[in-house]
Order: structure tokens, then C-alpha cells, then sequence
């Protein structure tokens, strides 16, 4: 068994039933740090022992248990819940306590059994380094015919979800545009499947797991230097996808 993911987020059995908003809140500003975490853990390829492929942190103020495997097949582990700490930082671009609480985890985690911890500790590292960032290129696809080149930007912040697209001319290399299309509130679920390929059909049309059209976005507009596109689906979608975006 692969450790696959990294989860940092508050002890799910205390706070349901103590302070439910507060687990909600804490998780979604914590989203970005899973997302980076698991992805970067899973090129390592750490084998563990069979019981886990999850190290979920879980911070809580309601009595520190010992590290144990729950369902499904995840080592949880339980530190210290400083509430006032996480009030000064949350929604800010300080996230010392949170990477704090991830090494904690991280260490408390090695006594029970054998994780790559030096890896994991090196992760914390980068991180900090590369600014806490989490931004990757979903896709770059080059259409010769029409002279363009659309790169798919993701960056998952602590506060939002946003896909952001450049468009360049191949010949010249010039950037045309660099804009955001789609911002979501910050959780894998919600921006997860709405966008996969683009292509060229009159204009660039960004297509959603199912293949099915989800952003247009105008050749002749970006030819001038100009963004201009639509969301393709019901209000509930487009709502969505334009969180806090004018």
C-alpha cells in the first residue's frame, strides 16, 4: 500500500458534534495544503506496512488520543488545537501555524509507525520556499492552424480555487492574454471535473470531464488583447464558478 494522501484538519468525531462550523471553516482554508501535500507525497512512492495510505493530522482541544488506523486505511493522529492561534492567521497568507501543525503530526506519526519522514519534513521546506504556493499547468496545447498557444493555469489558495488562461501566439511568442475564467471556494469537490481539454471549434472552448463545453472563450477578442468568455450551464453552475469575481 502507497501513502497516497496527506489530510491536515480538525478531529472530525470532536467537532461534529462540538463545533461543526469551525471543522468546516478550518478545512477549507486548509484544502490547498492537502491538495500539495498529497500530490507531492505521492511521487515518492513510500510503501507502507498495509494499514494506511493516509496520514490524517487532526488537531482537536477536546483530549489527545493515541495514534491509531481508522477507516479507511488512514493513520490518524492527534496534536494540540491552539483556537486562538488559528484565528489570528485564518484567511491570511501567514500559514506558519498550519505547517506547524503538519511537522507536529508528521513527527507524532513516526513513534507508531515507519513513515518517510525526512521527505515529509522536506515537503514542509519546499513549501515554505516556494512561497506556500500551490499552482500547476493543467494544459498547454498548441493549435498551429490558428497560430495560438492556451495554457490552462491552476492555483488553489487558502481562500479560493482559480483557473486562469494565457493565450500566446506561436509565430511571435507574444502573450496575448492572462486572465482568470473560474473561482470557486477553496475545496477539491467544487472545482474538481469542470474543466479537462480545450479546443478550437470557431473559438476556444475549455470542455469539463464529461467533454461537454464549459467556458468559451472569444479568438478575436484575445486577438486584440482582450479576455472575453461565458460559462456555459445553469445559474447554480455559473454562480459557482465567478466566487467573489466581479
Amino acid at each position: 500500500m502507497t501513502l497516497y494522501y496527506i489530510h491536515l484538519g480538525l478531529d472530525y468525531n470532536d467537532y461534529i458534534l462540538n463545533d461543526n462550523e469551525l471543522r468546516f471553516e478550518f478545512q477549507k482554508h486548509t484544502n490547498f495544503i492537502d491538495d500539495y501535500f498529497s500530490k507531492a507525497v505521492r511521487k515518492h512512492r513510500f510503501i507502507t506496512d498495509g494499514t494506511f495510505k493516509m496520514i490524517a493530522v487532526s488537531p482537536t482541544e477536546f483530549g489527545i488520543k493515541p495514534n491509531k488506523i481508522v477507516p479507511t486505511d488512514v493513520l490518524e493522529v492527534n496534536i494540540p488545537f491552539d483556537r486562538k492561534r488559528y484565528e489570528e492567521v485564518k484567511g491570511s497568507e501567514d500559514f506558519n501555524y498550519y505547517l506547524e501543525l503538519l511537522e507536529q503530526g508528521f513527527r507524532k506519526a513516526s513513534n507508531s509507525k515507519e513513515i518517510p519522514l525526512d521527505i515529509l519534513l522536506n515537503l514542509i521546506t519546499e513549501f515554505k520556499e516556494g512561497g506556500c504556493r500551490n499552482e500547476w499547468l493543467h494544459k498547454k496545447k498548441q493549435f498551429k492552424k490558428n497560430d495560438l498557444e492556451v495554457k490552462l493555469i491552476c492555483e488553489f489558495t487558502t481562500n479560493y480555487f482559480q483557473l486562469k488562461v494565457s493565450i500566446s501566439q506561436i509565430s511571435t511568442k507574444k502573450e496575448l492574454i492572462n486572465g482568470i475564467i473560474a473561482q470557486t471556494e477553496p475545496g477539491n469537490s467544487i472545482h474538481e471535473g469542470l474543466f479537462k481539454d480545450i479546443i478550437i471549434d470557431k473559438d476556444i472552448i475549455i470542455t469539463d470531464k464529461a467533454d461537454a463545453p464549459r467556458f468559451e472563450i472569444s479568438i478575436n477578442k484575445a486577438l486584440e488583447g482582450k479576455l472575453e468568455y461565458k460559462i456555459f450551464g445553469d445559474k447554480d453552475v455559473k454562480k459557482i464558478l465567478s466566487y467573489h469575481l466581479s
